[in-house]
């Protein structure tokens, strides 16, 4: 799958959103997609799944009784669902330029794997785990047998010892037939019911996941003309730091041969597999990195540009003189998506508007929540860990003045390296005044200039560059 464009679908309005890329070599690349509970990346989960798995999510939702015209509008029904709510025009799903309803899907095993597929803490059934996923097209009744259960046990007690270096083991419970059971001997622990009770949570997430990937391994097809996908959505909310690390390691070794989509809104997961793929450039260059945000209430796409994406635009500004709108509409789109960037390196857990962002870091005053400066970025969790650090080191009698002195940073406007706080105010204010109307109409308004567009270029590449300084790039 090398292209996804999707219209008024879901979180995306008209504008749209698009998703993927090939490599130079005409290949469709994996995607590594961050974004914010609420961004929109569960839309392009379920547009996926609806892709490629539209037959059994009408079985699901379509009363089998109904036939002829009456079905008809049932299957129609299903799509309208998907709409985008401000949207007067239908859902529309692209995928490699043909619209979904003529593209074939037949060679394509797609595999899919959602964080709440992944919550099951009282008992562990694989086939009712494999079941709650969309998984190829696979029936999970028939395909999983006996001698399947024992084989998938065996490898995801391989991967828990070789990969991740566990010491729990999985057995086959003797109450049901598809139940296993864990086994922790060294913690006496030993249970195929009210397994939440005795394990912790980031275990069994582990596990659960681990028999997913391994049945997914043993159900694919192998012939050369079969194209498979690994789709995981959030899919490592509960796991620990280490565990993070050895599933990066785990999924890009034992599924190289597929087309692999990861959508997270875990930065620190994020940014691991993208210094990862970093040191590896043979794979790196197989990997797109793209970035979903809301402005506005609206739901926003952007890949991670190579080269200087400002020179580009300058470039066609030069080249295009007459498209002053066109343009400035992409140098809007380029600092919302610097905007959004930096939003992610602020890492404030919650999904944060960029205007409350801009509000945050460009006002002066004494309630200031962040502070930046050529440093990185400080938050308030930043002052309570240097505040107990100084309570642990300082002499008694200097404790105060330290801690006086870390508050103190917080109530000046920030000397950010290069002014950021300036020039995110400058940015701000083309963006509402001049930039607005490249995309939102200007009835009304005096016409863009291109002296406005230069201009805003200007301070979109301070803005960058003090990002870069910073290093703090997160996407």
């Amino acid at each position: 799958m090398k292209k996804l464009i999707l219209a008024n679908f879901k979180a995306f309005g008209q504008a749209g959103a698009e998703f993927g890329g090939e490599t130079s070599e005409g290949k469709p690349m994996n995607i590594l997609c961050y974004g914010e509970n609420g961004a929109g990346k569960s839309s392009v989960f379920e547009a996926l799944k609806y892709v490629f798995h539209r037959e059994r999510i009408e079985r699901e939702r379509i009363a089998p009784h109904l036939t002829g015209l009456a079905r008809e509008n049932a299957r129609q029904q299903v799509l309208i669902n998907y709409k985008n709510k401000k949207s007067t025009n239908a859902a529309a799903i692209t995928i490699n330029n043909e619209p979904y309803t003529s593209f074939d899907t037949s060679d394509y095993h797609v595999y899919m794997i959602a964080s709440e597929n992944l919550e099951e803490r009282k008992q562990i059934d694989i086939k009712r785990l494999l079941k709650s996923m969309y998984l190829g097209k696979h029936d999970i009744d028939q395909d999983v047998t006996g001698e399947f259960f024992d084989t998938i046990l065996g490898e995801a007690n391989s991967v828990l010892e070789e990969y991740f270096y566990e010491d729990v083991r999985l057995e086959k419970s003797q109450n049901a037939e598809y139940r296993l059971k864990v086994v922790d001997e060294k913690q006496g622990l030993e249970y195929d019911d009210d397994l939440g009770l005795h394990f912790n949570e980031a275990k069994l997430h582990l596990i659960n996941l681990l028999l997913a990937l391994s049945s997914i391994m043993l159900l694919a097809p192998t012939g050369q003309n079969k194209r498979k996908i690994l789709v995981l959505d959030d899919f490592i909310t509960s796991l620990d730091t280490a565990n993070r690390s050895f599933l990066y390691q785990y999924i890009i070794s034992c599924f190289d041969k597929y087309q692999v989509l990861i959508f997270t809104h875990n930065t620190s997961f994020y940014n691991l597999c993208d210094h990862f793929l970093k040191e590896n450039p043979e794979k790196d260059t197989c990997w797109l990195r793209q970035g979903i945000y809301e402005y506005n209430h609206q739901h926003y796409v952007y890949a991670k540009q190579g080269g200087d994406r400002l020179k580009q635009i300058e470039d066609e500004l030069k080249a295009n003189p007459g498209r002053v709108a066109d343009i400035g509409n992409d140098v809007r789109q380029y600092f919302e998506v610097l905007l959004h960037q930096f939003a992610m390196m602020l890492m404030a857990g919650a999904r944060e508007e960029t205007s409350k962002l801009l509000y945050e870091v460009t006002k002066k005053g004494e309630k200031r929540i962040f502070h930046v400066d050529e440093h990185g970025i400080s938050d308030l969790r930043t002052l309570f860990g240097d505040i107990e650090q100084i309570m642990k080191d300082a002499p008694a009698d200097r404790q105060w003045e330290k801690v006086k002195r870390a508050i103190d940073k917080f109530k000046n406007p920030a000397n950010s390296a290069d002014k950021l706080s300036e020039n995110l105010q400058a940015m701000s204010i083309y963006q509402k005044v001049a930039l607005h109307q490249a995309s939102h109409g200007h009835e009304g308004l005096p016409d863009l200039t291109e002296k406005e567009i230069k201009a805003s270029i200007h301070v979109l590449r301070k803005l960058e560059e003090t990002i870069k300084k910073m290093k703090i790039e997160r996407i």
